[in-house]
């Protein structure tokens, strides 16, 4: 068998799996059975999922991802338990297809779908998190059925025709390798979210009411006292910086609470990034909770600037806004979104 054709068909395989591995095992496993898929003589092997029981299993967790995959921070949610489970399934879609083979080629195969299979995924959980900032959730079933419809029509082109399929990976995978700073900019704030909310059932590691003075690493305290020339003992919270704050979204950091306003610290490409906004120059403040994240935002000069804080188990996100709304009154609306 031609090894660019088996590379087309790895490769596609380990992309759609990496959006969703139990659409592409049942649109295989359902494709052959009833005859709408017919691959080439290389994959042969996967008549295997044909099995009831592979297609009974592959549907029923197809089933409980369709509806996680479109509530807005679920997603996200199935994201992470699945960033081991998605490459993974495709090493062993892979070694599935290729039967038996020369071992030492089959295993550089399945290591190529599981890396492919990676990619996929991390570009999917990290446009998960962007979309997730939009208060709306209609974005959120429009891009999951969008995803559905390309892994299923993926996982087709992959097993009929594996060249195209080859192109588009190829294609795909120099977008990634150029846009995956930001990418692994929002899974890493996705893991801080997602390991944030579960120490909320550690009583102890989450906060304590009140207590708005997170530690901050040494570097971040010692850049504070000498480039700011204060102390942290101000009110400190981790967060993110969101919409509206210019060169620093998605950046993880430290908001401080000063006497004249608000200073965010952060690094961004190496070196640390300050944004500072005066409490005169807040209008419209308001607050939303969310699942994983919680949100605050402003107007500044007519544009909105969006923070989103992790969940410690205690609210900071609602006590940052409460200090803010106290401080800013009357200018500040007082009010959730």
């Amino acid at each position: 068998m031609n090894v660019v054709t088996l590379l087309g068909s790895t490769m596609g395989l380990g992309f759609v799996s990496g959006l969703n591995l139990y659409a592409a095992v049942l649109t295989v496993g359902l494709g052959l059975r009833l005859g709408l898929i017919h691959p080439h003589a290389g994959l042969s092997h996967l008549e295997v999922l044909t099995n009831p029981y592979v297609l009974g299993t592959a549907g029923v967790l197809y089933a409980i991802e369709f509806i996680a995959d479109k509530v807005p921070w679920v997603d996200s949610l199935w994201d992470s338990v699945h960033t081991l489970i998605r490459p993974l399934g495709a090493a062993a879609l892979g070694a599935t297809a290729l039967g038996s083979m020369d071992p030492a080629t089959k295993s550089v195969l399945m290591l190529i779908a599981g890396g492919v299979a990676l990619s996929s995924h991390s570009t999917k959980a990290g446009t998960r998190v962007a979309v997730n900032h939009s208060p709306e959730p209609f974005s959120n079933i429009a891009l999951s059925l969008f995803e559905d419809g390309v892994a299923m029509g993926g996982t087709w082109l992959a097993v009929t025709h594996p060249i195209a399929m080859l192109v588009i990976v190829t294609v795909f995978l120099v977008f990634f390798a150029a846009l995956s700073p930001k990418i692994f900019r929002l899974l890493r704030v996705e893991y801080i979210a997602v390991r944030s909310m579960l120490n909320r059932f550690s009583p102890a590691k989450r906060g304590r009411p009140g207590d708005l003075v997170e530690p901050m690493p040494e570097r971040y305290a010692a850049y504070w006292r000498s480039k700011l020339g204060a102390s942290y003992s101000e009110p400190c919270v981790r967060c993110v910086a969101g919409k509206g704050v210019r060169g620093l979204r998605n950046s993880v950091g430290y908001l401080h609470q000063t006497r004249d306003g608000v200073v965010f610290l952060t690094r961004r490409l190496f070196r640390f990034r300050t944004h500072e906004v005066s409490l005169d120059d807040m209008r419209d403040l308001r607050f939303k909770k969310g699942l994983l994240l919680d949100r605050i935002s402003w107007l500044t000069g007519g544009k909105q600037q969006t923070f989103l804080f992790f969940k410690h188990g205690m609210n900071h996100g609602q006590e940052v806004f409460d200090i803010l709304r106290r401080r800013t009154a009357p200018t500040a609306s007082g009010g959730g979104s």
